[in-house]
C-alpha cells in the first residue's frame, strides 16, 4: 500500500525538479526549494502539504510556473534529490535556506506582487520586513 508520507515525499522531490531545472538544473537549488516548502509547512501556512505544493504559483516571482520534465532515473542530479528528500520531510536535515518562505531567480521577478511585498517591503523602522537570508548563483531566498 501507498503511504501519504511516500506521496508528498514524491510531490516535493517533483516541485524541486521542475524549479531546478528552471534554474539550471543543480540539484541543491532543488534541494533549497524543497527547505523552503518545508519551512511553509512547519510554519502553518496549511495543515497539508500537499496544498502548500499547490498554492505555490500563488507564492511565486515568476509569472509562470515552469514545465514538468522528468530526468532518466539515473540522472545525477535527480538522484540526489531522492537522497536529500528524507531529511527534508523529516525536518533532520540543515536548513540550507535559513527558513526562507520565498524563492526567485533575481534575473526573472516576473509578478509585481512579488517585488512590492515580498523584496520591497519595510518595517516601520526601515528593515527589510521578508530579509534575503540564501543565494544560490541569482536564485534567492527571503524568509
Amino acid at each position: 500500500m501507498l503511504k501519504i508520507d511516500d506521496i508528498i515525499k514524491t510531490k516535493l522531490v517533483e516541485t524541486g525538479w521542475r524549479f531546478a531545472q528552471s534554474y539550471g538544473g543543480n540539484y541543491l537549488a532543488g534541494s533549497m526549494i524543497m527547505q523552503t516548502v518545508a519551512n511553509r509547512y512547519r510554519l502553518g501556512w496549511s495543515p497539508s502539504w500537499l496544498v502548500i505544493i499547490e498554492n505555490i504559483p500563488q507564492h511565486m516571482a515568476e509569472g509562470e510556473v515552469p514545465p514538468m520534465k522528468y530526468p532518466g532515473v539515473w540522472e545525477g542530479n535527480f538522484v540526489k534529490l531522492l537522497h536529500a528528500v528524507d531529511g527534508i520531510y523529516d525536518g533532520s536535515s540543515n536548513d540550507l535556506v535559513k527558513g526562507a518562505l520565498y524563492w526567485g531567480d533575481l534575473n526573472r521577478i516576473d509578478r509585481q506582487w512579488f517585488k512590492e511585498k515580498i523584496i520591497q517591503a519595510r518595517k516601520e523602522d526601515g528593515t527589510p520586513l521578508h530579509p534575503r537570508v540564501a543565494d544560490l548563483n541569482s536564485l534567492s531566498f527571503w524568509k
